[in-house]
């Protein structure tokens, strides 16, 4: 019997202490709060904010104001070169895919006279280069620019030139919008 006691003592003793190391119960969880209301209105239509406006990547660019005596004598060259290119020319709008867009600059004296021409843009076609500077050399004298637009004796000035599939050709300054 005092086997019995003494093991009973033990064994409370031993739940007792395995009792303690656990700690409290745990936590009662809260009850759910209770559902909102239903409430039979409509949804709010909710407009989508305006897209913000593009940002220009790095300084802009503001181009110069056009000089109105610039832009009609570039207009009577433009004109020259096409009276003496007539065959080359082709007429209505610039089909939207071109074969080539050339940029020459020019430079030209006080008489009118190409006394410099260069290739600032160029599908890398010699033969196409080489046609935009001869319907220049042909045209050649330019009427003479007004002494305003002369710097150093000169005015120096940029023309492109549109090329289609068939290799006939209008200048900008005088081609209609293109579609």
């Amino acid at each position: 019997m005092q086997r019995w006691a003494r093991a009973a003592r033990l064994l409370t003793a031993a739940v007792g202490g395995v009792l303690a190391a656990c700690g409290a119960p745990p936590p009662v969880p809260a009850p759910a709060p209770p559902p909102a209301p239903v409430v039979d209105t409509p949804p709010e239509v909710v407009e989508p904010a305006p897209a913000p406006p593009p940002r220009a990547v790095g300084p802009v660019a503001k181009l110069a104001p056009a000089d109105p005596a610039l832009e009609a004598w570039k207009r009577s060259a433009a004109e020259r070169i096409h009276a003496a290119n007539k065959a080359q020319l082709f007429e209505g709008k610039p089909h939207h895919l071109l074969r080539a867009v050339i940029v020459l600059e020019v430079t030209v004296d006080s008489d009118g006279r190409v006394v410099r021409s260069r290739v600032l843009r160029s599908p890398k076609s010699k033969p196409l280069d080489d046609m935009a500077l001869a319907s220049l050399r042909k045209a050649a004298p330019l009427p003479p620019p007004p002494k305003g637009l002369l710097r150093r004796g000169n005015l120096v000035y940029s023309e492109t030139w549109l090329v289609q599939n068939d290799g006939r050709f209008q200048l900008r300054t005088l081609a209609l919008p293109q579609d």
